[in-house]
């Protein structure tokens, strides 16, 4: 279930004595890369759940394969690995001082072993995509017709790597986001995306499994 960490990191952010948020942000996605053949568990789909600075869940697929359909979910300052497979859990405390759940896009490599470009890469997360590309100046430019969806489309270059965002439709949303890099193309299609009531049950203490306390 380590994987779950690429994309749910906790780091340092928002105070977490605030109301509850109104809303949240759930979207599911779909990865397209070389390094993930057609029909393999990576390219499965994921959802994702955001909701402020303090609430992420993200909901993988099942793996049989492993033994493993994989739950993480983050109520800052505690967070949850979850197994339903198993019905088998870890909890662990962000010790603090600041609060903040991610849920990076592209993350290369591991945390002991990045760049400082990576760490920019890493900025880009679900749902605040637009954010990203918006704050480092991107100009919105006509795309490409994907999935017959006329798309506006957004490039930052980080380094040797092209970032690039397409959304579709008005308010605009995420269609597509790309990572270019090494000679590599990752893509990750959005087959889902748009914001609903808060429902602080999706970040709750998982129920019905055993849960082991992390050192």
């Amino acid at each position: 279930m380590n994987r779950l960490l690429l994309f749910v990191l906790v780091l340092a952010g928002a105070m977490f004595a605030e109301e509850p948020p109104k809303t949240m942000t759930k979207l599911e996605v779909i990865l397209q890369s070389p390094d993930a053949p057609a029909g393999s568990f990576a390219t499965k789909p994921k959802v994702f759940y955001r909701a402020g600075n303090r609430y992420c869940r993200v909901e993988e697929a099942p793996d049989p394969d492993q033994g493993i359909h994989g739950l993480m979910i983050i109520n800052e300052p505690d967070w949850w690995m979850v197994n339903l497979f198993s019905k088998t859990a870890r909890h662990g405390v962000d010790p603090g001082p600041t609060f903040n759940c991610r849920q990076v896009i592209f993350a290369n490599g591991t945390p002991q072993s990045l760049d400082d470009e990576s760490k920019q890469i890493m900025q880009l997360e679900f749902g605040r995509e637009l954010e990203f590309f918006k704050g480092r100046g991107a100009i919105p430019n006509k795309g490409p017709v994907l999935q017959t969806k006329e798309t506006t489309g957004y490039t930052v270059t980080v380094g040797t790597t092209t970032l690039a965002l397409f959304t579709y439709g008005t308010p605009g949303r995420p269609l597509a986001v790309s990572q270019q890099r090494n000679g590599k193309n990752d893509i990750y299609w959005y087959s889902g995306y748009g914001e609903m009531n808060f429902d602080p049950k999706l970040f709750a203490k998982p129920e019905n499994v055993k849960i082991e306390e992390s050192k």
